[in-house]
């Protein structure tokens, strides 16, 4: 299995933390992509952070009124 780095400043930054920390680059690689996957995975979802937004909505309900052409150009100023 391989992986090729194009970047030259990416692949220096690999190497002089696998130096700094005494390990290789393909561990250094690891771990900073675990650190990142375990970041990702205690962080709330954007569906999740969304919640309290989509909450506020359902509870003001619906108007009832068709929202045309003229509505979307008002509200941007194209009118």
């Amino acid at each position: 299995m391989g992986l090729s780095i194009k970047n030259e400043a990416v692949e220096a930054l690999a190497r002089d933390l696998a130096r700094r920390h005494g390990t290789g680059v393909t561990e250094i690689i690891r771990r900073a992509l675990q650190e990142m996957a375990d970041r990702e995975a205690a962080e709330p979802s954007l569906w999740e952070k969304l919640a309290p937004l989509r909450e506020r909505l359902e509870k003001m309900g619906r108007t009832g009124l068709p929202a045309d052409r003229a509505f979307y150009d008002e509200l941007s100023g194209e009118s």
